[in-house]
């Protein structure tokens, strides 16, 4: 009973002394919501694939390629044959399979014609690995025949409604018919892969040869499974032992030489950074960052807490001598001191819910963070218990013990004290406070530094209007699926605002595949290259500098289809210092499953291109010109101007004429290539976010401080007034202190920025310079917060009657 009385004593004070109780709910109410939103980014971000059972035994194959001695790339695939190999010969692999890409992403279910790029073939071993069974459709041997597919929930409602699409036809481009055998339930999205159809890959299926060459391509996404037991440095092994059997000879003769890892499952959305990734993943620094700042900020804000509830108890201080006076115990200060903790903390916890609650789909649409599955998690809800439990004692106790220090007759004379003699605990607050936002302020400038030199930087080509219309992929122009294609490329180049177009397999931003060994028949040096089928408009459109020779001549000329044209890398890996001495130089090109061999003629070499990603050093590329019969899925149309809207209903009709069964598709190419800034984007959004907590928690800290100084002040300012000083005086008198610790903030942020920035910088293959005006913007900026809001209570302090101060001295 005496707990309840206290509860209501606490309540009754707390609705007395509104204005600090507002401070104090304020405070710890934006610390839980910060709490809540880190939380749910770190628990979204980290439990990536951990939704599978079974997860910390599934493995992913990944390879590192050397050329010679060199490492050319990292790629998360393999050859087709490691899978079923693994599960053979080694007890110790539970399952294995893999996924691969299909070579025309258009599709077509009943009338109705898609592009889907989440769909892939798949071995049935690729489902046992990752537990995926059927909700519909019980056939065991479900993916092991040719001609085959799977598909997701969403993609059966979507296409079929409430029809069983088992036994439907899904029709792929050019002309392949698969039959639908089931339906899985939906890849969750903490994966760090979308698959919406799987189709089977048979030996008895229309797929190239490589493709389906056992020790061939490096093209397969491989999964294995281990037993709980199994020693996965072995399993290692093994697979660098059975893929070096099986293409001995093919390394000898390129001089190439694979290394295979097994990555474990968990660690690839945070930690795996490799070209070809099925998604784009985040990266554990910038989870790990995000962390840190949300964690100091919601000390912040607890630090906030404990300087309120202290100074609560302070102005009430007279109250509190009256009660020992009158025969209260420390225990039962101790037990009011609580009550009000518990009740802060109640409604403080209602209200962070609430509103984290009403941000979940802000959060998701504006900042990528999905709070939802936070908020049934157990490991979040116990730490939210520990963490306002922990608040509850802390916020009521250490109060209660430093007012418990003073006899009954020091509290009747105790007061604020508005200077304190060396270190005190309210300074250490505001510094703490403003070095978490000069350090954050320098953050955001930093990052958006980076991101906009590397969106800004020469990238060796020019994107600006320009527009990529897809079509169909490796499909012959006199195809009958294709209506008049030269009246379509003459009807293009007749539109005023259309400047060019150019035909080629990939476009900027794609991320092209390094599985083609190139070498310079006279040496012998060489190395792995990206190939890119593209016409003699290519590198035209594109702006892309030649260094020396020439461009290619143009369809209808059999030569092009000899010849081709190398970037500045790959210059380098032929041991050529000037661009001219690779002009003439005959290179052999053969692509990993030793089937697809030719020899080609150097003609020009273009400067290096950042052509799929900006923040990686430049890689060898061979250009060649394939396109007097074929069409490779990608028209990229140059516009006058970024007047995309004037003409796209024009190319759609002309579209339609010329690809009658196919889908009218387009992308605005700066847009698609800047995509790979998008996590930048994002981080450089959190921190925006975070700032504005940051400066509101230091603000209120600032003007209840602030204010309560100036109270504690007011005869000392009287008496000044009195004796002639004047309010710019006063100003500076009760402004200097705050002055004085944003500048301790910023002497101790800068460098701990500085180095931060810095070591995230390494991440980048080109990188921005940190300018000294980053870290004197921040510390300006956070000067100009603390002015305005300690000058408010400074100005009102100063203003005000002197003799309303003095009347009763």
């Amino acid at each position: 009973m005496q707990q309840f009385y206290h509860l209501k004593i606490a309540f009754r004070n707390l609705r007395r002394e509104v204005k600090n109780s507002a401070f104090l709910l304020t405070s710890i109410s934006v610390g839980l919501i910060t709490f809540i939103l880190v939380s749910g980014y770190v628990f979204y971000e980290k439990g990536f694939d951990r939704v599978f059972p079974d997860n910390q035994q599934i493995y992913r194959v990944s390879t590192d390629i050397y050329s010679g001695n060199e490492l050319s790339i990292s790629i998360p695939q393999c050859e087709r044959g490691v899978a079923a190999t693994l599960k053979e010969k080694y007890p110790q692999v539970v399952a294995a399979g893999y996924l691969t890409a299909t070579n025309n992403p258009q599709y077509k279910i009943g009338d109705e014609i898609f592009t889907n790029n989440h769909i892939y073939h798949a071995s049935a071993g690729f489902l046992n690995v990752f537990s995926i069974a059927l909700m519909q459709g019980s056939n065991p041997d479900v993916l092991t025949r040719p001609y085959t597919a799977i598909i997701s929930e969403n993609t059966a409602k979507k296409y079929f409604g409430s029809t069983n699409p088992v036994g439907q036809i899904l029709y792929k481009y050019p002309a392949y018919e698969y039959t639908i055998e089931g339906v899985f339930k939906d890849i969750p999205a903490q994966a760090h892969f979308s698959a919406e159809v799987l189709l089977s890959f048979h030996d008895d299926m229309h797929l190239p040869p490589p493709a389906k060459a056992q020790w061939g391509e490096t093209g397969f996404y491989t999964y294995v499974k281990l037993d709980k037991n199994a020693d996965v440095t072995q399993i290692e092994s093994a697979v660098n032992t059975i893929v070096t059997e099986n293409k001995k000879i093919q390394f000898e003769k390129s001089n190439v030489n694979h290394l295979y890892h097994l990555q474990p499952l968990n660690e690839i959305h945070l930690y795996s950074k490799m070209k070809n990734e099925l998604e784009t993943n985040s990266r554990a620094q910038y989870v790990t960052l995000i962390f840190i700042i949300g964690i100091l900020i919601f000390c912040a804000s607890g630090f906030n807490y404990i300087q309120f509830a202290f100074s609560s108890l302070i102005n009430s201080a007279k109250k509190t001598g009256i009660k020992k006076i009158n025969g209260a115990t420390r225990s039962e200060i101790l037990w009011s001191s609580l009550a009000e903790s518990l009740i802060i903390q109640f409604f403080a916890v209602l209200i962070s819910m609430g509103i984290g609650w009403m941000l979940i789909p802000v959060m998701k649409n504006q900042f990528g963070i999905f709070l939802r599955p936070v908020f049934s998690s157990p490991l979040f809800l116990a730490t939210l218990f520990l963490i306002i439990s922990f608040s509850i004692v802390i916020g009521g106790m250490i109060p209660a013990f430093l007012i418990n220090r003073f006899n009954s007759l020091e509290l009747l004379k105790l007061r604020y004290k508005p200077v304190s003699k060396g270190l005190s605990f309210r300074q250490v607050i505001v510094v703490a406070q403003f070095v978490i936002i000069i350090a954050i302020m320098a953050g955001i400038a930093g990052v958006n530094k980076q991101v906009h030199f590397l969106v800004d930087k020469d990238k060796g080509f020019d994107v600006k209007n320009t527009m990529v219309v897809k079509v169909p992929m490796n499909l012959r122009k006199t195809s009958q699926r294709i209506n008049n294609l030269q009246a379509f490329e003459e009807e293009l180049l007749s539109h005023s605002s259309i400047l060019g177009f150019s035909s080629s397999n990939v476009i900027p931003g794609d991320l092209s595949a390094y599985s083609f060994n190139f070498t310079e028949t006279l040496s012998g040096k060489g190395g792995k290259a990206a190939l890119i089928v593209a016409d003699n408009n290519f590198i035209r459109n594109y702006n892309i500098p030649l260094l020396a020779g020439m461009n290619f001549r143009g369809e209808g000329t059999s030569s092009d289809n000899n010849s081709c044209i190398i970037n500045r890398a790959g210059l380098q890996y032929l041991g050529f210092q000037n661009p001219y001495e690779a002009i003439g130089r005959k290179i052999k090109m053969e692509d990993e499953s030793g089937m697809q061999k030719f020899e080609v003629t150097v003609i020009g070499v273009a400067e290096n291109v950042d052509f799929s990603d900006a923040k990686e050093s430049h890689k060898p590329m061979v250009l060649i010109n394939w396109t007097e019969n074929m069409i490779w899925g990608n028209y990229s149309v140059k516009l006058a101007s970024a007047d995309f809207a004037s003409v796209i209903p024009f190319i759609k009709a002309k579209f339609r004429g010329t690809f009658p069964n196919y889908p009218f598709e387009y992308l605005i190419v700066e847009d698609y290539y800047n995509r790979q800034f998008d996590k930048e984007i994002q981080l450089v959004k959190i921190f925006r976010l975070f700032i504005v907590v940051a400066i509101f928690i230091s603000v209120i800290n600032l003007f209840s401080i602030s204010w309560l100084i100036s109270l504690a002040r007011v005869k000392e300012i009287g008496i000044r007034k009195v004796n002639g000083a004047k309010i710019s005086e006063i100003l500076s008198m009760l402004n200097k202190d705050f002055i004085k610790w944003v500048i301790i903030a910023f002497v101790i942020a800068t460098p701990v920025s500085y180095y931060a920035m810095n070591k995230w910088l390494e991440n980048f293959a080109y990188k921005t310079s940190l300018s000294w005006w980053i870290f004197a913007l921040a510390g300006v900026l956070a000067l100009g917060i603390a002015l305005l809001t300690v000058s408010w209570q400074s100005w009102r302090a100063a203003t005000r009657n002197p003799v309303e101060a003095l009347r009763y001295e």
